[in-house]
């Protein structure tokens, strides 16, 4: 059915005629809203993590789509929803809050500035005035793994490029601020040409802030937003936070990667409008490329890192969260059985009865 429909879609662009799918409202199931490029794709027959059937084009299930309320001041963008395995289709995981036309940056995973971009002109004017790198003033960090902090370089030095003043703040756990000190040591060279271009970078200097709270506080606040940090546990990391956005009209949490259960979790997810989190498999956990060689192995390694999709549903019931919307996934499995909506379907299965999606890069919620 899918080649059908992707052949369908082929003629139809030969026509001149196409299916606009990135604005609408329909299920993730309706094939009117299949993805569809043009890229060349080989099966590989050597499977690795750079070619997981997770990254293949043809088991991308749809467009980008704007679920966002018509008359919401709150808004989800899930910039980057990738895992560290390689994905041409997703970047590393970041996500925005954007209220009242303001953005809030949530982890700076790969591509940062590349998944901003895209997130404009899936979306035009609902997000061009919203990310004007002028506004790009706040960013908060849920852990300090590489595939959430590699695109803090880019973030932070790249506006120099465009000979742009902006002032970022940066929270994140303890060892932000040595991050941020280090990676402006280690550019120095782009500080030093902007500043032999004439451009004064003290203008456009970010600022890190370590947050050290036992279990949780407030750790921002605006005329648009209260935002509170929880810790949390991801294996062996000792600092994680998840961070709790409270606004004029909706509850937005961001849990970043996940571990065993945590009823600090709970707490911070209690009553969500919206809870932007991960999970992995437990069905196909076998199929992990790593974690260990047998299944016991893998379960006991990777469940340390993230949510199980039992966990995951126990989680967010507990909390009466309204809606789940995953990213980072790590769905395993085979080519031939490999399904985009299988950890959907798993916490469905454990018995999560709310909304779930599987998000997209450029997706609005």
């Amino acid at each position: 059915m899918k080649i059908l429909f992707t052949s369908l879609l082929l003629v139809l662009s030969q026509l001149g005629m196409s299916i606009d799918c990135s604005f609408g409202k329909s299920d993730e199931f309706d094939q009117s809203c299949s993805y569809y490029n043009n890229d060349p794709f080989k099966k590989p027959q050597y499977k690795t993590p750079l070619a997981l059937p997770d990254s293949w084009p043809i088991n991308i299930l749809r467009n980008p789509m704007d679920r966002s309320p018509e008359t919401s001041k709150t808004r989800v963008v899930t910039l980057g929803t990738g895992m560290p395995s390689p994905n041409p289709y997703r970047s590393g995981p970041s996500h925005a809050l954007v209220v009242d036309g303001f953005p809030y940056l949530i982890d700076a995973g790969e591509g940062i500035w590349r998944s901003i971009s895209k997130a404009v002109l899936i979306n035009g004017d609902k997000l061009s005035q919203a990310f004007s790198p002028r506004k790009l003033n706040v960013l908060f960090v849920t852990h300090l793994h590489q595939d959430h902090t590699i695109g803090l370089p880019s973030l932070v030095l790249n506006p120099l490029n465009w000979i742009y003043g902006i002032r970022q703040d940066i929270f994140g756990p303890v060892g932000t601020k040595d991050m941020l000190k280090y990676i402006n040591l280690a550019w120095l060279v782009d500080t030093d040409a902007a500043i032999s271009d004439g451009f004064d970078p003290e203008d456009s200097r970010a600022t890190a802030y370590d947050i050290d709270f036992e279990k949780d506080g407030i750790v921002y606040e605006d005329e648009r937003v209260k935002v509170e940090a929880f810790r949390t546990r991801h294996a062996s990391l000792e600092n994680t936070f998840a961070y709790r956005f409270t606004t004029s009209d909706r509850i937005v949490v961001f849990t970043g990667d996940g571990g065993p259960y945590n009823d600090n979790i709970v707490r911070a997810s209690r009553n969500a409008d919206i809870l932007v989190t991960e999970t992995v498999t437990e069905d196909n956990i076998k199929h992990a490329p790593w974690g260990g060689e047998s299944i016991e192995d893998k379960k006991s390694t990777i469940f340390q890192f993230h949510f199980t999709p039992k966990i995951l549903a126990r989680i967010a019931k507990e909390a009466k969260v309204k809606t789940i919307v995953l990213s980072h996934e790590q769905n395993y499995n085979q080519d031939q059985d490999y399904d985009a909506l299988g950890l959907v379907n798993e916490v469905k299965s454990a018995g999560f009865e709310g909304e779930i999606f599987s998000a997209m890069d450029g997706d609005i919620y």
